[in-house]
Parts: structure tokens; sequence; C-alpha cells
């Protein structure tokens, strides 16, 4: 439970330092291309598993991670234009609800156990994510861009189900910090031509301030995804549990830094939302133990 606690913070942070990007006017495409810069060169520091670098091209999970690392900067992508074009509240609702995906795969594939209290928990967090995130009036969106917060739906889903397909099939006792550090090796790669690519188009250098901004980020995004595939590991913890705690908790305390760090003004319906997500944790983690009470 530890590993899934430390997986939360790391997270949460994430959502804090973005927060401060605005304040620093901080350009986050710059930033992001920084932190996995940082985050690949951390995997690597930190790789204990004594597979040399040079043959880890021949590690069954190896094309898993480029593909996962693609995703992560492509993600990152439409996210960004979903937030802009649809709002902020839909995207962040299309993001965690994701958790669905991987929950059905557990449960299907893989055997997890699922019961009227886990799906009454997860219902209730669909319910608490849209009320967290109710801030805004939609009236105003662009429907050209309507597909994007689907999008950010399944890729988001696809990811966090294929980290636990190869956390199960293909990583094994050795694979997980080269398996890290090919992710981010290749969103590095893929953030770096996407620099050039805009410096040939529109003669846009990166800022040099994005530079500190992505060593803060680079650190805590390392850990998060470290620490949920440690929680996805542990053989005691199901991942139909793993996956709705972590979304909903991150979604909570991102709500509660808002309030304590930013001072951010929230509204009733919000609050009624935080709250649904700490009742929505604790049914689906303590499902089995809420039953035998009955």
């Amino acid at each position: 439970m530890q590993y899934l606690i430390l997986s939360i913070l790391s997270s949460s942070s994430l959502m804090i330092i973005f927060k401060y990007f605005d304040k620093f006017r901080i350009h986050t495409f710059d930033a992001i291309v920084i932190n996995y810069l940082v985050a690949g060169v951390l995997s690597l520091l930190l790789d204990s598993s004594g597979i040399p670098f040079e043959e880890t091209p021949a590690q069954p999970w190896f094309w898993n991670a480029v593909i996962i690392g693609i995703l992560f900067i492509s993600l990152f992508n439409v996210i960004a234009v979903s937030t802009q074009k649809i709002g902020v509240s839909v995207t962040t609702v299309a993001n965690k609800m994701s958790l669905i995906i991987p929950v059905i795969f557990t449960v299907i594939v893989l055997g997890d156990t699922i019961n009227f209290i886990k799906i009454l928990g997860i219902i209730l967090a669909f319910v608490a994510v849209y009320f967290t995130t109710k801030t805004e009036n939609r009236q105003d969106i662009d429907r050209r861009f309507a597909m994007f917060p689907l999008i950010v739906f399944i890729a988001s889903g696809f990811i966090d189900t294929f980290f636990k397909y190869n956390e199960t099939f293909t990583l094994g006792d050795k694979g997980l910090q080269p398996f890290l550090s090919w992710i981010f090796i290749t969103s590095l790669i893929a953030g770096v031509l996407t620099l050039i690519y805009r410096y040939i188009k529109i003669r846009q250098l990166p800022q040099s301030r994005a530079i500190l901004g992505g060593i803060a980020l680079g650190i805590p995004n390392y850990f998060s995804v470290f620490f949920l595939l440690k929680s996805l590991s542990i053989k005691s913890l199901q991942s139909s549990v793993v996956f709705p705690v972590n979304n909903m908790s991150i979604v909570a305390v991102s709500a509660l830094a808002g309030i304590f760090l930013f001072k951010e003004k929230i509204t009733t319906i919000n609050k009624i939302g935080i709250s649904l997500c700490l009742v929505s944790i604790a049914l689906i983690a303590f499902s089995e133990q809420i039953l035998n009470l009955f």
C-alpha cells in the first residue's frame, strides 16, 4: 500500500507543478521535453536490473515501452488541446474515468474479483469526478474538437491497461527499470523532434526557464510511474483496486491542494465531489471488508 500512496503523492505533485508553470510563465511543452530527459536519466541511474543497455532492444517488453513512450507525449498534446477547446472539466473526467478500461481488463483477463460494493464505488467515482471538476460553462465548446475527450478516455485507459499487461506478462523480475528508461527515452526523442519541427516552421526556440520546470517535473514524473508499476506488482493488492483508488485519490489530493495552496474558490458541488471521491475510495479499497460485515 505504501507504493500506491507514493504514486498518488507523486502524481498529485505534477498537478501542483503545472499550476506553478502558469504563475512563472513557463512554456509547458518545453518543460515536458526536459522532464522526459530528467526522468530518462534518473531511470538509467537507478537501474539495478543488470541488463546491459545495448541488450534491451532484445527484451520482450522493448517495443511495448516504445509504444507507451510515443503515446505518453501524444496524449499530452491531445489533453492540452482538449483542455483548451473543450474544457478542463470534461477533459479531466475523460482522463480519470478511463480507469474503467484497465479494471475491466483485470477482472476479465486476470481474474480480479468484483462485487457489488466495488461496482458501487466505481459508479460513485464517475459522479465524484464530474462534481469535483464542474467549474465552467460549456456553451462555447468548439465542436471540431468534440472527439478529443473520447481520445483522451481511450488512450489513457489503454496506457494503464498496457502497463498492467507488461507488468504481468513481459517485465519479469528485472525489466521494470529498463522498461521505464525506454518509455522516457522514446518520449524524449519524440519531443525533441517536435521542437525541431517547431523551430523549422516558426523559428521558436525552447525557453531557458523551462529547464528548471522540466527538472522539477521530471523527478516526480519518474516516481509516479515507478510506484504505480510497483503497486501493480503486489499480489495481495488487486489491480481493480489500484487503478480506481489511484485515480480518485489524485483528483481529491489535487483539488485539496488547489484550495489550500492556491486559495482556489470551490462551489458546493465541488465540495460534494471531493467528499464523494473519498467515499468511493473507501468503498473500492475496502469492499471485501465491508461485505464481511453483513
